[in-house]
């Protein structure tokens, strides 16, 4: 079903790198374009995003906040899933699959329009190891994806079913 990619990446930013790498953003900086882009989506659809997170809202924000002279991510400002799983998905489209375990789901957009298939749609595939570090993995052809993420159904717009 997988193909390991283990990638180990200093500053405790793995988690953002390993979306930056599925995005083609792998160079030194991707990991900062990953956030801003996050911030950007909770900032600029503030309402959803407080509906969807809740009471993690302001939380998430400053999770994903990256000032211009980071040079990595505290403990604190790690990605963590389920959380940002739909806002990472909406933010840049893609189908995000978490296969960590005891928590393997799957996210989608919440608005979007949907494409004719989901294999014309970025899926990127990610385990968190130990709870410690995030690692991209590759998906095999056909393999089933993990259940979809429950709060999906509550959020989505019509535009995004599909």
């Amino acid at each position: 079903m997988l193909m390991p990619l283990s990638m180990w990446f200093p500053m405790r930013i793995c988690g953002y790198r390993c979306i930056a790498s599925g995005l083609g953003l792998a160079d030194v900086d991707g990991w900062r374009i990953v956030r801003r882009r996050m911030y950007d989506e909770i900032i600029g659809y503030e309402d959803l995003w407080r509906e969807v997170l809740g009471s993690s809202f302001e939380t998430v924000k400053n999770e994903v906040h990256c000032p211009r002279e980071a040079r990595g991510a505290s403990f604190k400002e790690w990605l963590t899933l389920p959380d940002m799983g739909l806002l990472v998905s909406t933010a840049f489209n893609v189908i995000l699959v978490n296969l960590s375990h005891g928590s393997a789901s799957t996210f989608l957009p919440l608005r979007s329009t949907p494409t004719s298939s989901l294999h014309n749609r970025l899926i990127i595939a990610m385990a968190n190891e130990m709870n410690i570090h995030w690692v991209r993995v590759q998906l095999r052809v056909n393999a089933p994806l993990p259940f979809l993420y429950p709060s999906w159904d509550r959020y989505v717009e019509e535009c995004a079913k599909g």
